[in-house]
C-alpha cells in the first residue's frame, strides 16, 4: 500500500468516526449556514470598551491611505516637468531647470515620511487594542467556565476547552490586527483611487480599471464558500488533537500498563492525518485566490498600458502635427479615435493613472485573499461565543445565608434526579444523617453513590424534593456558603505544582505552621514529610507525580483535615493505598470524624465496618440500611456484596 493510500485510509477511518457523531449531533445546524452576520456584529460589540483607541487606529489608517493616494499626483508632476524640459532642451537647446523638479521631489519625500509615521501610529495603537481584547475575552471565558455546571465539563474534553481558550481567542487577535485594518485601509484606498482616476476624465481607462471588481468578487465568493467548510473542519480536528494529546500524556502510565501504546499512536496518526488533510485542503483552496486574482490584475494592467501608450502616442502626434503611420489598421483607428480627448494626458498623467489603477486593484485582491482568513476567524469566534452562550448553572437564591458553619444534620426528602431526561437514576430518595454520624454508602457501579455527593454539593441540581442542612434547604443559600461546610477527599487526587506546605494549606491559606503540621499528623503523613530533604518546603511536580499514589492521597486527606469542615466526604479515599497505610488512615479518621457528619463512599467494605449507618444503594434507591452486623445478619444484598470480596462468587450486576 502506497503512503498516499495509507494516509487517505487513515483520514477516512478517523473522519468516519469523528464526523459521523459530529454530523449527527449537529445535523440541524449543518443544514443551514453559520450565522456569519450575527458573529461579526457580536465581534464588533467586543470593541465597545476600546472605541477611543480604535478611533485613532482608523483615523491613522485612513490618513495614511489618503496620503498614499495623492502621491502619484506628485510623481506625475515630476515626470511631466522632466518630459517638458527634455522636449524643450531638444527643441531649443536650453539647459534644464531642475529647481521645480527638486521641489516636487522634496514634497514627495515629506509626504512619504508623513505616511510612514501614520502607519507606525496605526500599528502601535492597534497592537495594544488587539492584546487588550484578547485579555478581556480570555477573562470572560475564564469567568464563564467558573459559572458553568459540571455537565459541561463532562461533555467536553479538556483539550477542546484549552483549544478554545488559547487558539481560538488568539486567532481573534490576528483578525483584529490584520484582517480588519486591511479591510478599512483597502476600502479607503479603493474609493480614493477611483476618485483620482475619475478626475482625469478618461472614462475608457477608468472603465478598464473598474472591470476587475465584479470578477474578483465572484471568484472570492465561490472559493470562500468552499474553504469555509474546510477551515471549520480544521479547527474541530485541532480541538480533537488537543484533547487526545492531553488524555494520552496525562494518563501515559495507564496507557503503558494496559499496552495501548500502539492504539494510542494509531489514534494520533489518524487524527494527525485528518488534521493535515483538512489544513491542506483549507489552505490549498484559499491559496487559489492569489494566483487567479494576480493573473487578472496583471492582464488588466497590460490592457491599461496599451491604452495609456496609445494616449501618449496621440499626444505626441497632436503636438507635432504628424499623421498616424502603422501597418495595423486597427491601431491607426484606435489612435485616431483617442486623439480627440488625449490632449490633457501627459506622460506623467498616464504613469499616475497606471499607479492609481494598481492602488485601486491591489486592496480588492488583498481583501479577497483575507476573506478566507476572516472565515477562519469567524469560525473561531463562533466557538468562543458558543462557550460564552452555554447555559450557566442556576443562580443562587440566598433567602437563607448562614454566617456560621453548620452542625452537620443532613436530610434528603423525596429527592429525584436524572442526568438524562428519559433515564431515571434516583427516585424518591429519603436519607437522614445526624451530626457526628459516619454514613457509609455502598452498592454496585451505577447505583448512584457518587451522585448523592454531587447533589449534596450542588454540582448538579435535583429535579424534585429537598435537601436540608441543619433544617435549611440548601437551595436557599449560596453555593459558596454551602460548600464551606464540606471537606472532600476524592478518589482522583489533585495536587498543584508548589510546596507540600502550600498544597496542605490550599483549603485554609491563613493556617499556621503548627496547624499544618497537626493536619499532616492527623493524616499520618507527618513522619514521611519530615524525612524529606526539604521537609514541608519540598517542591511537588505537576499533580504531585514525584510522590506515590498513596502519599498523594494522604496529602489530600491532610488538606481536608486542615479545612476543618463540619461535614466530611470521602469518595473511595482509601482505594489507592496499601493495607498498612489504610490502617493508619482509619485510626486517624476515627478521631477526625468525631463531631463531624461523615460520608464514606467505598467498594472496599472492610473499611466501613464501624459506620453508624450503612446505606446500600441499588438502581438509585436505598434498599437496605443499618450497621455492618445488622446487614450481615439480614443476609440481603449487602451480605452478598460483602461476601463476594472474600469468595469467588460475584453478585449479579443487574443494576447496570
Amino acid at each position: 500500500m502506497s503512503y498516499k493510500t495509507s494516509v487517505k485510509k487513515e483520514i477516512e477511518q478517523y473522519d468516519n468516526r469523528k464526523y459521523a457523531a459530529y454530523s449527527k449531533s449537529t445535523s440541524e445546524e449543518a443544514k443551514k449556514p453559520k450565522n456569519a452576520k450575527g458573529t461579526t456584529l457580536r465581534f464588533f460589540s467586543l470593541l465597545k470598551p476600546h472605541l477611543v483607541p480604535m478611533f485613532f487606529v482608523c483615523a491613522f489608517a485612513v490618513a495614511s491611505t489618503l496620503v498614499n493616494v495623492i502621491t502619484p499626483e506628485y510623481m506625475a508632476d515630476v515626470i511631466n516637468l522632466l518630459d517638458v524640459s527634455i522636449k524643450n532642451k531638444i527643441a531649443t537647446g536650453n539647459s534644464i531647470d531642475f529647481n521645480p523638479i527638486i521641489q516636487e521631489l522634496l514634497s514627495l519625500v515629506g509626504i512619504y515620511l508623513i505616511s510612514s509615521l501614520l502607519s507606525f501610529g496605526q500599528s502601535f495603537v492597534s497592537a495594544g487594542v488587539s492584546q487588550k481584547l484578547v485579555c478581556s475575552v480570555r477573562a470572560q471565558v475564564n469567568e464563564k467556565l467558573s459559572r458553568l455546571p459540571l455537565r459541561y465539563f463532562d461533555k467536553n474534553t479538556k483539550g477542546e476547552i484549552i483549544s478554545t481558550i488559547m487558539n481560538d481567542i488568539e486567532n481573534l487577535s490576528g483578525s483584529l490586527q490584520n484582517s480588519m485594518l486591511t479591510v478599512v485601509t483597502g476600502v479607503v484606498q479603493v474609493i480614493g483611487s477611483f476618485v483620482m482616476m475619475l478626475r482625469t476624465g478618461n472614462w475608457l481607462m477608468t472603465l478598464l480599471a473598474v472591470f476587475l471588481v465584479p470578477f474578483t468578487g465572484f471568484i472570492s465568493f465561490r472559493i470562500s464558500r468552499i474553504s469555509k467548510k474546510w477551515f471549520r473542519r480544521y479547527w474541530d480536528t485541532l480541538g480533537s488533537m488537543n484533547g487526545h494529546i492531553e488524555e494520552m500524556y496525562a494518563g501515559h502510565s495507564i496507557v503503558r500498563i494496559f499496552g495501548h501504546e500502539e492504539r494510542s499512536i494509531d489514534e494520533f496518526r489518524q487524527i494527525n492525518a485528518s488534521l493535515c488533510h483538512n489544513a491542506f485542503m483549507a489552505n490549498m483552496i484559499s491559496g487559489l485566490l492569489s494566483p487567479i486574482l494576480t493573473f487578472v490584475k496583471n492582464l488588466n494592467y497590460v490592457l491599461l498600458c496599451i491604452v495609456g501608450g496609445g494616449y501618449y502616442i496621440a499626444n505626441h502626434l497632436l503636438a507635432t502635427g504628424a499623421a498616424v503611420q502603422t501597418k495595423y489598421p486597427f491601431m491607426a483607428a484606435f489612435i485616431n479615435s483617442i486623439m480627440k480627448n488625449a490632449g490633457t494626458m501627459g506622460l506623467g498623467d498616464i504613469q499616475a493613472f497606471l499607479t492609481q489603477s494598481s492602488n485601486f486593484s491591489s486592496p480588492i485582491i488583498n481583501i479577497s485573499k483575507i476573506i478566507n482568513n476572516i472565515q477562519s476567524s469567524l469560525a473561531c469566534a463562533e466557538r468562543v461565543f458558543n462557550l460564552l452562550d452555554e447555559e450557566e448553572q442556576a443562580a443562587d437564591v440566598t433567602t437563607n445565608e448562614p454566617t456560621e458553619l453548620a452542625k452537620g444534620h443532613i436530610e434528603f426528602r423525596d429527592v429525584s434526579f436524572r442526568y438524562v431526561e428519559d433515564r431515571p437514576l434516583i427516585d424518591n430518595l429519603n436519607l437522614t444523617a445526624e451530626p457526628g454520624n459516619l454514613i457509609a454508602i455502598v452498592g454496585p457501579t451505577g447505583a448512584g453513590k457518587t451522585t448523592i455527593v454531587n447533589l449534596l454539593m450542588r454540582f448538579y441540581d435535583i429535579q424534585k424534593g429537598q435537601i436540608l442542612l441543619d433544617g435549611t434547604d440548601i437551595y436557599t443559600m449560596s453555593r459558596d456558603a454551602l460548600r464551606k461546610n464540606f471537606g472532600m477527599v476524592l478518589q482522583d487526587t489533585w495536587l498543584f505544582k508548589g510546596t507540600i506546605r502550600e498544597n496542605i494549606a490550599y483549603g485554609n491559606p491563613d493556617a499556621t505552621d503548627e496547624e499544618i503540621r497537626a493536619a499532616a499528623k492527623a493524616a499520618n503523613i507527618d513522619e514521611f514529610i519530615d524525612n524529606l530533604p526539604d521537609g514541608y518546603e519540598t517542591l511537588l511536580a505537576e499533580d504531585g507525580t514525584n510522590l506515590s499514589q498513596g502519599q498523594r492521597q494522604l496529602l489530600t486527606i491532610a488538606r481536608a483535615v486542615l479545612a476543618n469542615p463540619p461535614v466530611l466526604i470521602l469518595d473511595e479515599a482509601t482505594s489507592s493505598v496499601d493495607t498498612r497505610t489504610e490502617l493508619k488512615i482509619q485510626l486517624a479518621m476515627q478521631n477526625l470524624m468525631k463531631g463531624r457528619t461523615s460520608f464514606v463512599i467505598a467498594h472496599r467494605l472492610s473499611t466501613i465496618k464501624s459506620a453508624d449507618n450503612i446505606l446500600v444503594m441499588r438502581k438509585g434507591h436505598i434498599v437496605e440500611q443499618g450497621t455492618h452486623k445488622e446487614l450481615l445478619a439480614a443476609d440481603g444484598f449487602y451480605a452478598l456484596l460483602y461476601n463476594s470480596q472474600y469468595t469467588e462468587g460475584i453478585p449479579p450486576e443487574d443494576d447496570e
